[in-house]
């Protein structure tokens, strides 16, 4: 099948369903074991393949998920197809990441000399999405790497990083602080003419404690031309028992993305200086286990391979970025010791937006860049 053929297949999958993820998975794996690769596939329907050569050296790893988040209502085209408007291939996943996917099992078809002796094939599930087993919750590549090993100490991770219509690569990504925030008041009946003075209002008091985190400035990395920014969001608030009581507890869910460039010790000391500055008010805060960022350097084996296969194949030299959004890469690096280069034809700014799209193109050059990284020249 050609790498339109298989987007096609790969979209017509509700892959943020549980039945449409194992359809998907059983149609990676049938790909796979076609093209020679042995195959398994975990709880989780995380798939992997692996294909001995006898030429070539050491093992290569490829990764990319195939799951997506649900259609939202603003989608104006059917997300389950793929529909063609010149070049852009509108449909779900088409830009993160199964288009990645599609150019993946392409340039599989036609190896020339392989350059690596083993080539390992994760696709992950549950990247953007989350399974509990056994009363944990898990994502896919962590649940993966928590069960399974792989061989592989380098590799490419496909997600999306075209900018224009040119391939940048990609050389970290972002990690997380996330904590919560409760403050406690004092209940009181609302009908009570003193309920003023008899309660404290919680969310009162939360009001002042989101202020102060609002103050935070802004994180900022640059990376040659590309700025990452990020800030802290409150993401989710709950708070009060009903209309006529006074709230004695608000609770607030915060993110802080993590740049490479700083770390969660530097984030959790923003917070408390944030924090700091309140009077009057009694709240906890409690810290959720933070996801360390990722970064990989310009020399790695991975990163002047797939610049090489930009150069050989496209004529031109990528630049480089660095992303505050959190990929698979952090975990390949964290819980197995894989440096993966960040590649691929979607475009990060497409991502879980209504009437998401790929170049066709693109997709073809990705399939060209990968099969000339994976051959010996």
């Amino acid at each position: 099948m050609s790498s339109t053929e298989v987007l096609h297949r790969l979209v017509s999958f509700p892959t943020y369903q549980l039945d449409g993820m194992r359809n998907c998975a059983k149609f990676l794996s049938d790909q796979l074991i076609r093209l020679g690769f042995n195959v398994t596939v975990d709880k989780l329907d995380n798939v992997l393949g692996t294909r001995e050569f006898s030429d070539g050296d050491s093992a290569f790893l490829i990764n990319s998920h195939f799951d997506t988040v649900a259609p939202s209502a603003k989608w104006t085209r059917a997300p389950l197809s793929v529909m063609a408007e010149g070049d852009r291939l509108y449909g779900l996943g088409t830009s993160d990441s199964k288009s990645g996917i599609a150019g993946v099992l392409h340039a599989l078809e036609a190896l020339g000399r392989p350059r690596f002796r083993r080539l390992e094939v994760l696709f992950s599930n549950y990247e953007d999405n989350a399974a509990t087993i056994d009363g944990t919750r898990w994502l896919g590549t962590p649940y993966f790497l928590s069960h399974s090993k792989l061989e592989a100490r380098t590799g490419i991770n496909v997600e999306g990083t075209v900018q224009g219509d040119r391939f940048s690569l990609s050389l970290g990504c972002g990690g997380r602080v996330g904590f919560q925030v409760t403050t406690m008041g004092k209940e009181a009946h609302t009908s009570e003419p003193s309920w003023r003075t008899l309660g404290h209002n919680a969310i009162y008091d939360m009001m002042k404690v989101i202020e102060a985190l609002r103050r935070m400035p802004p994180a900022k990395m640059t990376v040659d031309n590309h700025d990452a920014w990020t800030e802290l969001n409150v993401s989710m608030i709950e708070g009060g028992t009903a209309i006529n009581v006074v709230p004695g507890e608000c609770k607030i869910i915060c993110e802080r993305r993590v740049l490479p460039n700083e770390n969660e010790v530097e984030v959790k000391n923003d917070v408390a200086n944030a924090l700091r500055t309140l009077r009057g008010i009694e709240f906890n805060v409690e810290y959720y286990v933070p996801q360390k960022p990722y970064w990989v350097e310009r020399q790695h084996e991975a990163v002047t391979l797939a610049v090489a296969g930009v150069e050989q194949t496209l004529g031109y030299t990528p630049t480089f970025r660095v992303d505050s959004g959190r990929t698979d890469s952090a975990y390949l690096d964290e819980l197995a010791g894989v440096k993966t280069v960040i590649l691929g034809p979607g475009e990060s700014l497409l991502e879980h937006k209504p009437d998401e799209y790929v170049s066709a193109k693109r997709i073809e050059e990705f399939s060209r860049i990968l099969r000339c990284m994976l051959t010996k020249p």
